[in-house]
């Protein structure tokens, strides 16, 4: 059954803004939006250099609906972050800059599961820790949903009381099974999953 239908609706739409934290203007964007209810939701990189200005934003209006975009890469050229618990490199979440990786091939080759793990940990309890109040999870240029990781993207959220926002199907999965097996696991525990996901 469709979330849709399980919402008793023909079709809903979420405009949902991830990114949040990264800079200022993502999140006075994301502000402005939400204001005039041009947008839904939002998630936050809880790693980025902004992130206490859009916690602030949160503590000063509940309303706000806000995720932990979880966060294991550092794309940008210029403007880079690291990770919150830790800085060895033997954690396998670190470049030789000692940012984050750039791209998710590069995190994949060097992964240590368990340092992912506590790294996605710290970023939820982080956000809590500000004063936040999660609604769901998603994942910054879909690390947390590789193979080796979507296993703990859901298992993120049981163990938070949060929503793994994760479309039906990406057909960029690498291992498509691996993934099925993921959403297969959420519509057994009656938790949504997105029907149809589009990016700009």
């Amino acid at each position: 059954m469709s979330l849709a239908a399980r919402l008793g609706v023909e079709r809903g739409v979420i405009l949902h803004v991830d990114d949040l934290a990264m800079c200022h203007g993502a999140n006075r964007a994301f502000l402005e939006l939400a204001a005039t209810g041009a947008v839904t939701c939002g998630s936050i990189m809880v790693p980025c250099p902004w992130f206490r200005e859009i916690a602030d934003a949160a503590a000063a209006d509940p309303a706000l609906d806000l995720g932990v975009h979880l966060t294991l890469t550092s794309e940008w050229l210029h403007y880079r972050w690291r990770p919150l618990s830790t800085t060895s490199r033997a954690s396998g979440l670190i470049d030789e800059e000692g940012y984050l990786w750039r791209d998710v091939a590069s995190l994949r080759a060097h992964l240590v599961p368990e340092a992912a793990e506590a790294e996605l940990r710290a970023q939820i309890e982080h956000a809590t820790t500000a004063g936040l109040n999660p609604t769901h999870i998603d994942a910054h240029m879909a690390a947390a949903m590789l193979p080796e990781l979507i296993d703990l993207h859901v298992r993120l959220a049981f163990d938070y009381g949060l929503v793994p926002v994760l479309p039906r199907v990406i057909r960029w999965a690498p291992e498509r099974e691996s993934y099925a097996a993921a959403v297969a696991r959420l519509d057994a525990a009656g938790l949504p999953v997105i029907d149809h996901f589009r990016g700009t």
